[in-house]
């Protein structure tokens, strides 16, 4: 399946776009997700600031809810990433 991964904050260094495109077997899931971004990562950025991204960030539906880790994901769906922010 497919899903699409809108960027947002720090993470939107990972495209030129706005969003990513991201294979995963069916039935993935945010934890799932999160282990192929990791992948994508240190793969194609391994000198960037994102190494501990996909462990950090939050993720939401087309909802604007947040979801946890066992949220099932749909193919075609779009899910946003949203990095912390860190200040003070």
């Amino acid at each position: 399946m497919e899903i699409e991964l809108r960027l947002y904050g720090s993470s939107k260094i990972l495209s030129d776009k706005d969003a990513l495109k991201i294979e995963l077997p069916n039935n993935s899931n945010i934890e799932q997700l999160r282990e192929i971004l990791s992948k994508i990562i240190s793969k194609k950025h391994s000198k960037s600031n994102l190494k501990n991204l996909s462990k950090t960030a939050a993720f939401f539906s087309d909802k604007n809810e947040v979801v946890n880790d066992n949220y099932r994901l749909k193919d075609k769906e779009s899910i946003s990433i949203i990095p912390p922010i860190g200040g003070g």
